[in-house]
């Protein structure tokens, strides 16, 4: 053996003893962060894939491990904010293609961490664009997430995953090692970039947090996870693809009044086919049906109005909705019907609310009130409060039609719908927290917004005679 390996398996034994030593003695391994700490990005707790090295780690016989040390102690240091330190100039001294492979195989395992995590392919995607400070290291995520795919066999995942893989445009890579130093190669990124993209990509991928599982992960148990969910098949129902249709249409349409008309006969449909179900149920029929959760992206700029107006929509259909704070997300839980018709209807009535915008900036010169900020949010919040109030009504409206002609016999069966519901939430989520919305307020656009949420006449009276 060579005086500089004798060398260096002494250092690792001596760095040994002395953690064991410190362990024995009760105090602290390292100045570290620790898995418990949460993660700078996330707005919550994180969870951390590497335990941080109780020291600077010894010089390994194996070149990759040793890269992968260095950068492992690089990533912490950063989580802790101090972007430049020693870990990561002892980091760049590791040979290029070495520390290629290194970020290669965290990567790969940080997205499979991720999987088990309860995320879905599309919004880890999403938070690699909304988490990394460099774009560099935003593709690097997505090259992991399809080479992770690319080793998958089919067979072990849920049709619904592979869908939205498919629907995400990944760059092409067959899985093979080397992608990362194949990826450099083909941008022509130097020693000091690659390491940088590296580190940042594992900082979002350290940070980001638990959450609920809606997709059985790859790898899982599929039939034991389905079997813990919804067994109905909201995406097959004949009504909900009526609304769906009603809602695009109106979307799409450049009349007001059609839009109008067309949104409130979706909600119309929406409460209606619930009763109905319902009256079913009363009269003995038989359900397996459980509360699902879905995931909605609720994006930047005025994400305090947008999850507002989620949370009116989802109390309207007899969902709750929950918004993971940093993270762009709410989360809708209800039954499945009543889960995609708040999918839809949140998702039609903020493209009406952003297409009002955006007619009235455009007729508006610049420089002026209706371009700024403060209006905006205004206008959003009270479109949100207003669109509450008259999906109240239109329930209410259809509720008491329904009794005159069913009876009250359905309404037991949704009242134990809506228990199962927040027993649901209360055994997934615990203790929630409410907080106040942030926004600007300008009374022009707050009366304005209001005009907006009037203008949607979600009231089955409003309704043409032909709609």
């Amino acid at each position: 053996m060579g005086k500089d390996n004798r060398a260096r398996r002494a250092a690792k034994t001596k760095a040994r003893a002395a953690a064991e030593a410190r362990k024995r003695a009760g105090g602290p391994s390292s100045g570290r962060a620790g898995p418990s700490d949460p993660g700078p990005r996330s707005g919550g707790a994180g969870w951390r894939p590497f335990d941080a090295p109780p020291e600077p780690p010894p010089w390994s016989d194996d070149p990759v491990q040793e890269a992968v040390d260095r950068l492992r102690a690089a990533v912490f240091v950063h989580m802790d904010g101090r972007k430049q330190g020693g870990e990561f100039a002892a980091a760049r001294a590791c040979p290029p293609s070495s520390m290629r492979m290194a970020i290669e195989t965290m990567l790969l395992t940080g997205v499979g961490m991720a999987w088990s995590c309860g995320w879905q392919p599309a919004e880890l995607h999403r938070q690699a664009k909304r988490g990394c400070d460099d774009a560099k290291a935003t593709r690097l995520i997505h090259l992991a997430i399809a080479a992770d795919h690319a080793n998958r066999r089919a067979a072990t995942l849920d049709p619904r995953w592979m869908a939205q893989v498919d629907q995400l445009g990944l760059p092409k890579t067959n899985g093979r090692p080397g992608f990362v130093g194949r990826w450099a190669d083909e941008q022509q990124l130097d020693h000091h970039l690659v390491l940088r993209a590296g580190v940042d990509a594992m900082v979002n991928l350290c940070g980001i947090p638990t959450l609920e599982p809606i997709l059985p992960p790859p790898g899982s148990d599929r039939a034991a996870f389905q079997a813990a969910s919804s067994t109905k098949g909201a995406d097959a129902d004949p009504v909900l693809e009526r609304i769906r249709a009603l809602l695009a249409k109106a979307e799409s349409t450049p009349y007001e009044a059609e839009a109008s008309a067309l949104t409130a006969k979706a909600q119309e449909l929406m409460t209606r086919h619930a009763i109905d179900a319902a009256a079913v149920a009363a009269r003995g029929g038989v359900t397996t049906e459980a509360p699902v959760v879905v995931r909605l992206p609720v994006d930047s700029p005025y994400a305090d109005a947008k999850s507002l107006l989620l949370q009116f929509v989802a109390e309207a259909n007899r969902c709750r909705a929950i918004a993971h704070g940093g993270l762009g997300l709410s989360a809708v839980i209800g039954f499945a019907d009543d889960v995609a018709a708040t999918e839809l209807l949140f998702t039609s009535l903020l493209l009406q609310a952003q297409g009002a915008l955006a007619a009235a900036a455009k007729a508006a010169p610049p420089g002026t009130r209706v371009r700024s900020q403060s209006y905006r949010s205004a206008f959003l919040l009270a479109y949100a409060q207003r669109i509450g109030d008259r999906l109240d009504e239109a329930n209410r409206a259809v509720l008491r039609a329904a009794e005159e002609e069913l009876g009250a016999s359905f309404l037991p069966v949704l009242r134990t719908q809506a228990d199962a519901v927040d027993d649901f939430v209360a055994d997934r989520y615990g203790d929630l927290v409410s907080s106040h919305v942030r926004g600007g307020w300008d009374a022009a656009g707050w009366a304005s917004g209001t005009k907006a949420a009037d203008d949607a006449r979600l009231t089955s009276g409003d309704l043409p005679g032909g709609a």
